[in-house]
């Protein structure tokens, strides 16, 4: 099933930490106070959110890695944003 080349827009940080342990690297927008995590709209994506949902195990460690970067990646963009900078980050 091909998607198109649109973004998935996620919320959770846990699931988009999971999937940034998988390899699959978001996009951050800022939102006004919140922040939007944009993973590709492809199918490996969906297979992958599925996986999280069947509660895998995982290194625990690496995955709070993955967690805290997401979230200082988060919170730098949306402080940024709430002083007038940039509204947009991609991991590069």
């Amino acid at each position: 099933m091909a998607k198109n080349n649109s973004s998935i827009p996620l919320y959770d940080i846990n699931l988009s930490a999971y999937l940034l342990f998988k390899g699959t690297v978001p996009e951050l927008k800022a939102e006004g106070k919140r922040v939007v995590f944009l993973f590709p709209n492809k199918t490996e994506t969906f297979q992958l959110m599925k996986q999280y949902n069947e509660n895998p195990l995982v290194p625990v460690i690496d995955f709070i890695t993955c967690l805290r970067r997401l979230r200082s990646q988060m919170l730098a963009l949306r402080d940024r944003n709430l002083t007038g900078g940039i509204g947009y980050a991609k991991e590069h």
